[in-house]
């Protein structure tokens, strides 16, 4: 075997052992990331849940109140008949 063969073989062997290293921490992170969404959502989820009570409460209210102005424009414009 030649030098270049043995220089050729371990920068292979180097770079290898590298990119394993490098995948196993990227795996690592990824597992990382996935429970921390988990648990974000897990305490967001009572917020998000409150905030669409909330809404769905003023969409009715708003409801509510065009269904009145419009019942007392149409009580307006009798009365000017």
């Amino acid at each position: 075997m030649g030098t270049w063969l043995v220089v050729w073989l371990v920068v292979g062997l180097i770079t290898a052992v590298a990119l394993l290293v490098m995948l196993a921490f990227l795996v690592r992170h990824v597992i990382l990331l996935g429970r921390t969404a988990t648990r974000m959502q897990e305490e967001l989820q009572p917020i998000a849940e409150e905030l669409a009570a909330a809404s769905a409460r003023a969409a009715d209210t708003a409801a509510g109140l065009s269904g009145r102005s419009s019942a007392k424009a149409s009580a307006l414009r009798r009365g000017r008949r």
